[in-house]
């Protein structure tokens, strides 16, 4: 199962959004989710690893991938 979240345009409540598709993914067992934050600036992504990295946020995934081209996307991986 594979899980989207879309941030672009910025929402203003991004990383309640983050931490609750995070917490989905754990519930339904999901493989992968997907964070996309498109052509937004560095700020964003920023905002968005500081969310990820948190202790209690960190712990629930396995693996996290970025992308380095082309429209702004970061993966978490999940192993079961």
């Amino acid at each position: 199962m594979k899980l989207k979240l879309n941030v672009y345009p910025v929402i203003p409540d991004m990383e309640e959004k983050i931490v609750e598709i995070v917490n989905k993914a754990v519930e339904n067992r999901a493989r992968l989710v997907e964070i996309a934050y498109g052509e937004a600036a560095d700020h964003v992504k920023k905002r968005i690893l500081n969310c990820l990295n948190r202790k209690e946020v960190r712990s629930l995934y396995s693996r996290l991938e970025k992308t380095d081209k082309g429209w702004g996307r970061i993966y978490l991986h999940f192993r079961w």
